[in-house]
């Protein structure tokens, strides 16, 4: 039985749709800079405000009110309308339209942006005070859309990173946001400087992998992990982080050391034991794979890596039904999961259902995965030819 990598995503970058600084880059940028879509249109965040709203009889109610003043400019040749009640929304855990405010601050009515002229407007929004995200201000124009980070810290540091060499404990915080941002180029030249300085430092070692995966060069990137000191771990999210980059690049071992101290602790969310019953599984450590993963699904966790890794288990224990109940729904999940596609025909095969196996190693085609899987099914639809 071919037993297939889990390719487990770090970050799915936003598309690109406006650039910073004339480079187009993801879509999430940070208070202070110059945001440019292909159309000329640019606009940047000035300055983000938000306390308590107080309501009309003098008391507190569990909302708070955020006011936001950002500069809009026209380098381009088309003339832009601009709602500022439709096009532009706050992101915490949920959204919040920009609304009218009861002082008239805030810029309520549409407005004309023409070639060579710029406006400066504020907007105002009510929020739930409990939802304690950084919040982003999306904008939308025509089919794009960019957001823009409202944490003046984060402003502050990007500046001073262009003027100057940031401390560790800043590199690491603008590294972080940048990587979380899906722009590790620029992550890359925050952050190395910073781990030339401090090389057995673990946050930067771990940030340091994760730049050098994003940019398809995994040997570098195990280069760092492998400096990583588990016992050097001391947060329950950095454990997390190192061990998404440890599994995906086939280092369970250091995925597991990061992640058993809190289990044993019982401080694992979800993801988290998920992932530890995967490290385990390429570990051959099966009896504990399916300790974790067993009562997550029987509890109707849906993540199609889980049950593909059951299916190899219940395959492992040859229950083939059951590894094949398993991949099916990995598959119902996921249609362009490939190693649950591929590994389900194999099932199908050894139930001498070869049409279904085809259809399985034929669909495995048609998403195109990597190389090492799409061979695999072209060769079992080889052997399998009438």
């Amino acid at each position: 039985m071919r037993q297939l990598i889990i390719f487990f995503l770090l970050m799915l970058p936003v598309a690109p749709a406006f650039a910073a600084s004339g480079e187009i880059v993801g879509g999430v940028f940070f208070m202070g800079e110059d945001v440019l879509h292909p159309s000329g249109f640019m606009l940047a965040v000035n300055e983000f405000t938000r306390r308590p709203y107080q309501s009309g009889l003098g008391g507190q109610a569990k909302q708070d009110e955020i006011y936001i003043n950002l500069t809009l400019v026209n380098t381009g040749v088309r003339t832009f309308n601009i709602d500022p009640l439709k096009d532009f929304k706050v992101e915490l855990l949920n959204t919040f339209p920009a609304q009218q405010d009861k002082e008239g601050k805030a810029t309520k009515a549409a407005f004309n942006v023409f070639p060579s002229t710029q406006s400066r407007i504020d907007l105002y929004f009510k929020v739930e005070s409990e939802q304690q995200a950084t919040p982003a201000l999306i904008f939308s124009l025509e089919d794009s859309a960019v957001k823009i980070l409202c944490d003046t810290n984060l402003g502050k540091l990007l500046q001073k990173s262009e003027e100057g060499t940031l401390n560790t404990d800043e590199a690491i915080q603008l590294g972080q946001a940048l990587i979380d941002a899906g722009r590790f180029s620029e992550a890359g030249k925050i952050v190395r400087p910073a781990f030339e300085r401090e090389p057995t430092n673990t946050r930067l070692l771990m940030q340091m992998a994760g730049v050098e995966d994003a940019g398809y060069n995994p040997e570098n990137a195990s280069f760092y992990l492998q400096q990583i000191n588990p016992g050097n771990i001391s947060s329950q999210s950095e454990a997390f982080a190192i061990s998404k980059i440890a599994v995906k690049l086939g280092f369970y071992s250091l995925a597991i050391a990061v992640l058993e101290p809190f289990a044993g602790t019982g401080r694992l969310e979800t993801p988290q034991k998920l992932l530890l019953a995967r490290a385990y599984y390429y570990e051959n450590r099966l009896v504990e794979s399916e300790q974790l993963l067993s009562p997550l699904l029987n509890s109707g966790v849906a993540d199609q890596f889980a049950w593909f890794t059951m299916g190899n288990l219940n395959d492992k224990k040859n229950d083939l039904p059951g590894a094949i109940e398993a991949w099916e729904k990995a598959v119902e999940m996921d249609p362009d999961y490939a190693e649950a596609q591929f590994n389900l025909g194999v099932g199908y095969f050894k139930m001498q259902r070869i049409d279904k196996a085809r259809e399985c190693w034929e669909r495995v085609r048609v998403i195109r995965p990597d190389s090492e899987t799409l061979q695999a099914a072209e060769e079992a639809l080889k052997a399998t030819e009438y």
